[in-house]
């Protein structure tokens, strides 16, 4: 039982502290987006 509030916590404070990057930095999460969907492609291409 110890393990699951653990990582409820853990990911309570994964997403407040996304939360506050993102009110404070707005262009983050989309950059994050943009970055994120070419690593995806570049992995594609290596691994196929």
């Amino acid at each position: 039982m110890k393990g699951i509030s653990f990582f409820a916590g853990m990911i309570a404070g994964i997403a407040f502290s996304a939360a506050t990057v993102s009110s404070c930095y707005p262009d983050v999460p989309r950059r994050m987006m943009r970055d994120g969907k070419r690593m995806a492609k570049i992995g594609k291409k290596l691994f196929i």
